[in-house]
């Protein structure tokens, strides 16, 4: 019966006396790597933050530099197409010019063809 007191039942202290130790050291070895992956955790987010702010700022001075260049382009067109214009206006009145020619030149010849 001494063997029997000493296994004891299922909820007796003695049996759980026995297994805290053990319980307490898993539970901090648990927060020792909880805290380790939260601190990897914190690190790569802190990193990746880090990229998507240098991303940000590179396509911020990407943008400012095409902005530039599309302000710099936009200006050399308008003068071409200012010159376009110009050279079709100046166009326009020489066929004009020669038009009216043309019909002074056949005035001009059957005026000379009447008169003997």
């Amino acid at each position: 019966m001494a063997t029997q007191t000493r296994t004891t039942a299922k909820g007796s202290r003695t049996a759980r006396d026995a297994k805290s130790p053990a319980r307490g050291k898993n539970t901090k070895s648990r927060a020792k790597a909880n805290s380790q992956v939260k601190k990897t955790t914190a690190t790569t987010a802190g990193k990746s933050l880090d990229h998507a702010q240098d991303a940000l700022d590179q396509a911020a001075k990407t943008e400012k530099q095409l902005r530039a260049s599309l302000k710099k382009h936009s200006k050399k067109v308008s003068t071409v197409k200012d010159d376009l214009d110009k050279r079709d206006r100046d166009l326009k009145t020489m066929k004009s010019q020669l038009k009216t020619a043309k019909k002074s030149r056949k005035s001009a010849t059957k005026k000379l063809s009447r008169t003997p």
